[in-house]
């Protein structure tokens, strides 16, 4: 059986999807992350600090170990780059970096390309996909024909951190910040007629393992879950009302999303009250899956 690696190098995570091919759908055999913070110092100097890129080294190196296992060839191991290194002044440097001491070469997505792999990535047909990220929240309706609208919102969980640290300590100050911003931004998404939203990433998988009572996670049990707005609302409420030492305790929460997962709540909670939508639907398929299927040519797509 052939066997493709696909990492997406993300502002908070670098994450690994090993999967196959079956009947022209991507079928996943193994998932992983590592925590390596590339957007840890982004505000500001817009600098991939040297710590990280060993951080993401270190996760690429293993990512190649895991993928061997698998029994996948060198070129069908694939890796891009999302919100913090296309912000980063010295990307180039850190994709040479990497090159050098991985052998791997990065391909640095734009935001608008971001949400189309989002969106085919969860959705079959027409729909409406919103993806919360570390540095940036990605927002597509329409179908890869007719894209309606598609765009990349600088908005994320470590960005917001890093704009109101004391979200460590619960402050209701910071929490007041960052749903004001929140609220600002998702103002220009146009409506979306009866489309029903679907959410990826980290932070929508995270609240549904928690609307769950996940202790620990569970791929098909997050997959297809819904999450009301009432419950996104309490969930979002639970969060505010813990420190980050509060959150680690949590059961189910790794200790690693402690401190961005409450900014990724306020998020959360704030896009759906600004698209009027009375519940999402959460996808474990993600950007990923759809970019491994841009790379196979499984899919086509208007403006790809």
């Amino acid at each position: 059986m052939k066997r493709y690696a696909v990492v997406d190098i993300g502002t908070n995570s670098a994450r690994l999807m090993i999967a196959h091919v079956e009947y022209g759908r991507i079928v996943t055999d193994y998932k992983t992350l590592r925590l390596i913070r590339v957007g840890e110092g982004m505000v500001g100097k817009k600098m991939i600090i040297q710590s990280a890129m060993e951080r993401t080294k270190q996760a690429l190196q293993e990512y190649k170990k895991i993928s061997k296992e698998y029994g996948v060839n060198k070129n069908d191991f694939f890796a891009f780059a999302t919100s913090a290194v296309r912000d980063a002044n010295n990307k180039e440097a850190f994709c040479l970096f990497l090159k050098n001491e991985c052998d791997i070469n990065i391909d640095i997505i734009s935001g608008d390309k971001e949400a189309l792999l989002g969106f085919a990535g969860c959705i079959d047909g027409k729909g409406a996909m919103f993806d919360i990220g570390g540095g940036s929240t990605e927002v597509m309706q329409g179908s890869l024909s007719d894209v309606r609208f598609a765009h990349s919102f600088r908005i994320g969980t470590v960005r917001m951190l890093q704009m109101f640290p004391s979200g460590d300590d619960a402050d209701p100050d910071a929490f007041k910040k960052a749903h004001a911003l929140a609220a600002k931004t998702f103002a220009q998404v146009p409506d979306a007629g009866n489309k029903f939203y679907t959410g990826i990433g980290g932070t929508a998988t995270a609240l549904a393992a928690l609307d769950l009572g996940l202790t620990e996670y569970i791929s098909e049990r997050v997959q297809g879950h819904i999450i009301t707005f009432q419950r996104a609302q309490e969930l979002c409420n639970v969060l505010k009302s813990k420190t980050k030492d509060q959150r680690k305790a949590i059961n189910g929460l790794p200790e690693k999303k402690a401190d961005v997962v409450v900014f990724g709540a306020i998020i959360f909670f704030e896009f759906m009250k600004a698209v009027g939508a009375t519940s999402v639907i959460v996808s474990d398929s993600d950007n990923q899956e759809g970019y491994l299927k841009f790379k196979l040519g499984l899919i086509e797509a208007c403006c790809y």
